[in-house]
């Protein structure tokens, strides 16, 4: 070890002027470190730009380090004492994630992201050439200095590309908060890894629709409907218009609901044309078997359709989110926007569900509707009709796994595109701290819901409410994914499909730890489909929990102490029927 002292003091000064800069500069990513990670919670992008930019904040620490282990080798080699290195702390202050189910992102917070991203590239590209001149002039290595300036470059570079988006952002959806879908997969679209299938779409490429609809269905890309908002949004007008005229676009989840209530009934209505010249052309033609029939049907299915689409004295217009006439059809329809709704409410439905019967369901979603409406306190609802699967059917089908009643398969893919819907759901609603989501699964399509609770565990619904419910695949509502106190079963007395207790424990049993709701008993005949009778205490209690009014839900009449003839676990209201009809 030599003792050169001029060299000595000299290499100490320099660790020492090093030691502040590093000390003025170690932070400069922090403020946007604090931001980034108190909104990655949006998805898309997000997360993948937070763990960038953790990453090139430890980048910036490490190089402060070797700057000043190289500085301070430097002076113990001239014979000074080692000076004391100046620790870094390793996390930087990160906030909490942001709660509810529609949450978005105030457009002020992300000003103040792009800001600091500004200042640390202003300020570490002064720190960086300051940091390669002392390494230089004391003939060390001056990568940590070259390290300063490649964060300078990076941070003002995604500083400009974070303001080019936010600006066309909101531009294209004003409003007083940044929608989180847009935010993932819009602001932070460089980091989102999105696939070219939307950009295929755009060129007119059907296949490309038809593989987004397929990995839409499978449910297994949670992003995916946010992807599709946020790629809607940046599209023209005239762009957007005429997407809006090719067939089955509509059912694209994550686009807004009226864009796909305009997009369904325009392709409803190229169908009713495409149909009618079928069977124009098939008339009367003996080598086209069957075609004219066919068509005839198809075209009848279509006319339901338009039938349960006309508007109702006293409901919100229905809007059209999805069909499809394949195999059992499709059919997604909401009472109410569900964009804008307060309270969205999706009704999944079983056994025997398909496009034919879908009457009576449609008839179910509006009373929810009406009860909800009652209670609402000025809230706006939203009810849908979700036929998006292949529910089981009662016939020959039940002696095949993977479309019988007594098997999980329906109940598994069905469970997948509801996850995909709801993600939909999630995607599209305008930002909200308050808004809530609740799923209605009845009979087998509580075992749907329950599928779908699995795949998307907390982020389904703020709300579950099974009814009828044979079992939703699991032991206790726990192993849903939610809280408990947020999942409810009602089971009217006399339902012989709650009894089952089919597919995993019977979700009535106290031991499978859901909240009761009350709903009564009737005949057990009727009892499976009386959960919406009007004006009874099971859709009182409906419209209460979809409200989250838990203290005001009523008690149904006690029959116990009514004298009762027969049996009266199967009418039990028989007896005050014959007090009735007796002459006194």
């Amino acid at each position: 070890m030599a003792d050169h002292p001029a060299a000595s003091a000299a290499a100490t000064q320099a660790f020492a002027r090093v030691a502040a800069l590093a000390a003025d500069h170690h932070t400069a990513l922090d403020p946007a470190v604090r931001l980034m990670h108190a909104h990655a919670w949006v998805g898309g992008g997000a997360p993948a730009f937070a763990a960038d930019l953790t990453r090139r904040r430890a980048a910036l620490h490490a190089a402060f380090t070797a700057a000043l282990h190289s500085l301070s080798a430097l002076a113990v080699r001239h014979g000074a004492p080692a000076p004391a290195l100046p620790a870094f702390p390793t996390p930087a202050p990160a906030l909490g994630p942001a709660p509810g189910s529609f949450q978005g992102i105030d457009p002020r917070a992300m000003t103040a992201l792009i800001t600091a991203l500004t200042r640390a590239g202003d300020t570490l590209t002064t720190a960086g050439t300051r940091l390669t001149t002392e390494l230089t002039t004391h003939g060390l290595p001056t990568h940590p200095g070259h390290t300063l300036g490649h964060l300078a470059t990076w941070a003002t570079t995604e500083a400009d590309a974070l303001r080019r988006r936010l600006t066309l952002i909101q531009q294209q959806v004003p409003g007083a908060e940044l929608p989180a879908s847009l935010a993932a997969h819009g602001l932070f679209s460089g980091h989102a890894g999105a696939g070219t299938l939307l950009s295929r779409v755009v060129s007119g490429d059907s296949a490309a629709l038809t593989e987004l609809l397929a990995t839409q269905e499978s449910g297994r890309d949670p992003a995916l409907a946010g992807r599709v908002n946020a790629w809607w949004h940046s599209l023209s007008h005239d762009l957007r218009e005429r997407l809006l005229g090719v067939a089955r676009f509509g059912l694209l989840n994550g686009l807004p609901a009226i864009a796909r209530d305009q997009a369904n009934r325009r392709w409803l209505s190229a169908e009713k044309e495409r149909l009618t010249r079928e069977m124009t052309a098939t008339a009367g033609n003996p080598l086209l078997l069957g075609g004219w029939e066919k068509a005839a049907n198809q075209l009848r299915r279509l006319e339901f359709v338009e039938k349960e689409l006309r508007p109702h004295p006293g409901y919100p217009p229905p809007l059209l989110l999805g069909f499809d006439l394949a195999a059992q059809g499709r059919l997604i329809v909401s009472w109410g926007d569900p964009d804008i709704a307060d309270v969205t409410v999706t009704s999944v439905s079983g056994f025997t569900t398909n496009l034919d019967t879908a009457h009576g369901d449609l008839r179910q979603s509006r009373a929810l509707w009406l009860q909800a409406t009652k209670t609402s306190g000025g809230r706006r609802i939203a009810t849908i009709t979700w036929y998006g699967y292949d529910a089981p059917q009662p016939d020959l089908s039940v002696f095949n796994p993977s479309r019988s009643v007594a098997s999980d398969q329906p109940a598994r893919r069905g469970g997948a595109a509801l996850a995909a819907f709801q993600d939909g759901l999630h995607a599209a609603h305008l930002p909200s701290g308050t808004a809530r989501v609740v799923i209605v699964g009845h009979s087998y399509g509580s075992l749907t819901t329950g599928h779908a609770a699995r795949l998307r565990p907390g982020r389904l619904a703020d709300e579950l409410i099974l009814v009828g419910s044979p079992g939703v695949g699991v032991d206790h509502a726990a192993h849903l994914g939610m809280d408990p106190r947020r999942v409810w079963v009602g089971e009217a007395g006399g339902d012989p499909v709650a009894a089952l207790g089919r597919f995993g424990a019977d979700p009535g049993n106290d031991s499978f730890g859901a909240r009761r709701l009350p709903v009564g008993r009737t005949v057990w005949t009727e009892a499976h489909s009386s959960y919406w009778d009007r004006d009874s205490p099971s859709l009182r209690n409906l419209g209460r929990v979809i409200n989250g009014q838990y203290d005001k839900l009523i008690s149904p009449p006690d029959l116990t102490g009514t004298p009762q003839l027969l049996a009266p676990q199967i009418a039990p209201d028989l007896a005050l029927r014959l007090q009735q009809v007796t002459p006194r």
